[in-house]
């Protein structure tokens, strides 16, 4: 039974797409390639897929993310500030009128990734909007739960995460959220200046509540950081940053989640595709004795 797999994980891909496209397509491209060698179970998205409200870049990232459901390499998106009506058509500036509201409206975003285009996608917090959404998978003795939560989100939607993470509670939880940890590796204590609640009440009202969620990820700042927690129950909590939208347009980077469940490791990487590179720095990053549940844990 295979308990080694890797998770590929899209910084902010904005520039990329609106930019760069070939250093998008070298990432789903080479996801691809390594499906097999790898044994990916699912890709994550930290959002900011596009860099403007506009059809033209969310085309590219429509088009690019197809390489993934061709060769059924399940993902999931999280919703960037940049994937909203928050910024302009044309630009990554803020939109006229009230930018709170703006940010929940995504109708680009989901008329370009319908919520039957994610085979793994459970359910959702509004009936027809991915903005909010949870997906599972297994791999070897464990089971998955992903659960994507929007920018700075609004209570209703920290309350329903609660309830599934609760429902699945034999299941390893991520939290992938676009802005969470800070580029110094700490929480980040307000709402972004037009968000509703911050990613220090995210950690409050949820994360440090539940034993099983086991790791919390994020984009919007750059660029690499890794927080450890402890959370109520005396679990820890790895909460990962990855950005890299100011260095080469993004450079093509993927971080890259490596786990093995029975050594108890989880390793992580920034790989480029695009020019065959790993980072050399602090980006890099092993954490050891990381207690995965197991489904034979609950079958005793």
């Amino acid at each position: 039974m295979a308990q080694t797999f890797t998770i590929p994980v899209f910084p902010d891909t904005q520039v990329e797409v609106g930019s760069k496209p070939e250093m998008f397509f070298s990432q789903v491209n080479w996801i691809a390639a390594q499906k097999q060698k790898l044994n990916i179970p699912m890709a994550l998205h930290m959002g900011d897929l596009v860099n403007f409200d506009n059809f033209n870049h969310f085309e590219v990232a429509s088009q690019g993310l197809e390489v993934l459901d061709k060769n059924r390499i399940p993902y999931a998106l999280a919703v960037g500030n940049h994937d909203t009506e928050a910024v302009g058509e044309f630009s990554g500036s803020a939109a006229p009128g009230n930018v709170n509201q703006n940010l929940r409206k995504t109708q680009k975003l989901n008329s370009y990734f319908p919520y039957y285009r994610f085979p793994n996608q459970r359910g959702r917090y509004e009936t027809d909007k991915i903005d909010n959404a949870y997906y599972t998978f297994k791999v070897g003795d464990t089971n998955w739960l992903v659960i994507s939560m929007e920018f700075c989100p609004r209570l209703g939607v920290i309350n329903w995460a609660g309830d599934v993470v609760k429902k699945y509670y034999n299941y390893n939880v991520i939290i992938m959220t676009h802005y969470y940890l800070t580029g110094k590796g700490e929480i980040a204590q307000n709402n972004a200046g037009y968000g509703d609640f911050s990613p220090q009440d995210i950690y409050e009202k949820l994360v440090k509540k539940y034993p099983n969620i086991l790791l919390v990820l994020s984009g919007h700042v750059v660029s690499s950081a890794l927080k450890v927690d402890q959370g109520q129950a005396g679990n820890k909590i790895y909460q990962i940053l990855q950005n890299y939208q100011h260095e080469d347009s993004g450079g093509g980077y993927l971080r890259l989640l490596k786990f093995d469940i029975d050594k108890e490791i989880i390793a992580a990487e920034m790989y480029s595709p695009f020019y065959d590179k790993t980072k050399k720095d602090s980006s890099s990053f092993v954490i050891n004795e990381v207690k995965f549940l197991k489904v034979s844990d609950f079958k005793k």
